[in-house]
């Protein structure tokens, strides 16, 4: 039988009736393997364990964090082993905007029709390249979208209120971590360069996006795809949180924001400067690292079950 590998976040809601009803649901098909997650970043590490161990399938059972974890841990494998692998996720997280952009729910009968028709799509990744604070080159894989500047400060904020987020959900977190930020936030000054062209100047925040949605559902990137080998880059220049807010519907509904200081830029690369090199980047919902930051756009990487 073809074996899954389900890498769980070790802290989802329910998590002992998740693990049963999984393993009720598909022991009878395939051979089921659990993976659970202890601290942060392991999901990486099990994800290549559970691959070197044979699974057919790799399923993130968590949010866009857990998958981020696994999807560095199958790209970090070698070639030969991981195109036999096939991705795949049920979105138990709070903002789950990698599975609201590519229509994935948390169905199991969605989950298994898609198992038992096993057709991946190859979606693109990003890779995001930073140096260490001894001054050595990293990589870091983000399946969805990066940013700097506000939204990177947001992240943090969220980052250190977990019992809000459960209160409150991740929407409604996310925009008042928002509003917090503002108060707080001053602009960064950066310069980005791609294809020969460049852009320089203060921004709100620098959006590098493989996907549609970030923050648990602002829809930032609107005609972002994940399988035309291009990064949709959005630009928000210096807009004051009054701004920010007469956009808010757009945003949630996914439309572009139609603002003198809002630029939306299609490539798939891009390198990003500060002369003060202070500004951390984060990807899918997780810190990384500081400018300056190199952006690649890598097609085709992910085998992924997608309705």
């Amino acid at each position: 039988m073809r074996i899954i590998g389900f890498i769980l976040h070790g802290k989802i809601r329910g998590k002992k009736s998740v693990k049963a009803t999984l393993i009720e649901r598909f022991q009878s098909n395939y051979t089921v393997r659990m993976y659970e997650t202890t601290c942060p970043r392991v999901a990486e590490s099990l994800a290549n364990q559970a691959i070197e161990e044979g699974c057919d399938y790799l399923v993130a059972v968590g949010g866009d964090g857990t998958l981020n974890e696994v999807i560095n841990g199958y790209l970090k494998c070698q070639d030969s082993r991981r195109d036999q692998v096939i991705l795949g996720l049920l979105p138990y997280g709070t903002g789950n905007d990698f599975a609201r952009g590519l229509g994935i729910r948390r169905d199991l009968d969605q989950f298994e029709a898609l198992l038992e028709k096993s057709a991946p799509v190859k979606l693109d990744a990003g890779a995001l390249r930073f140096r260490k604070k001894d001054g050595s080159l990293f990589v870091r894989y983000f399946d969805n979208i990066a940013d700097l500047g506000l939204g990177a400060d947001v992240v943090a904020r969220v980052n250190g209120v977990h019992l809000r987020k459960k209160v409150l959900g991740g929407t409604l977190t996310f925009f008042l971590s928002v509003i917090a930020t503002f108060v707080t936030f001053r602009h960064k000054h950066i310069k980005v360069t791609w294809d020969g062209f460049s852009w320089e100047g203060p921004v709100l925040s620098l959006v590098v996006a493989n996907g549609r949605y970030f923050g648990s559902g602002f829809g930032i990137a609107p005609e972002a795809r994940m399988d035309d080998g291009l990064f949709e880059v959005v630009i928000l220049g210096k807009l004051s949180i009054i701004h920010y807010l007469k956009n808010f519907a757009n945003l949630r509904a996914c439309r572009k924001v139609d603002h003198p200081e809002v630029f939306y830029y299609r490539t798939s690369s891009l390198k990003v400067e500060e002369e003060k090199a202070v500004s951390i980047v984060e990807a899918d919902g997780e810190l990384e690292g500081n400018v300056p930051l190199e952006f690649e756009c890598l097609p085709g990487v992910l085998n992924f079950l997608v309705p």
